[in-house]
């Protein structure tokens, strides 16, 4: 494939691309469906960095009052929102899928539509500043802030940190 950055640019993006990476070992390593993390009682994520991120069991009985049972099996937690500098200042992503993004725009009253309509919904999954001050206000032990990887910067060596 013919790739037009010189050398010097695909460097520095290689470069960018791995400092970005060390910022977010404080992620997960693994995410929990929020149906175990009901039923068990350990609440504890391990981290990238080895650490472990502990989630408060009454913000998980929380949320599994707005999430249906019968997504309490897919809703993998905690939340991930990712800050995505190449999308223009103070804008953020939901990291995972449907009913992680889906579940966010109930808690923050964007949608009053059922779960079934999460796969009719394509609009953009963004967030902005307020929306996140919001979500961590309400379910602070169950977000998580990274920083986004730009999808030009994602080809390089995306499992080494």
């Amino acid at each position: 494939m013919f790739n037009s950055k010189s050398t010097l640019e695909r460097t520095f993006d290689a470069l960018l691309s791995r400092e970005l990476r060390k910022l977010n070992t404080h992620l997960p390593k693994q995410r929990r469906t929020l149906k175990e993390l009901l039923v068990g009682e350990d609440v504890t994520i391990p981290t990238i960095d080895g650490s472990t991120i502990l989630m408060k069991k009454s913000e998980i009985e929380e949320l599994a009052k707005i999430v249906p049972p019968g997504h309490h099996g897919n809703l993998k937690l905690p939340f991930i929102v990712l800050r995505r500098m190449e999308l223009g200042r103070s804008v953020y992503t939901i990291s995972g899928d449907r009913v992680e993004e889906f579940t966010v725009k109930k808690i923050l009253g964007r949608t009053s539509a059922g779960y079934h309509a999460m796969y009719f919904d394509h609009d953009p999954p963004f967030l902005y500043r307020p929306d996140v001050s919001e979500l961590v206000r309400r379910f602070h032990s169950l977000v998580v802030i990274g920083f986004g990887v730009p999808k030009e910067l994602s080809d390089y060596e995306p499992n080494r940190v």
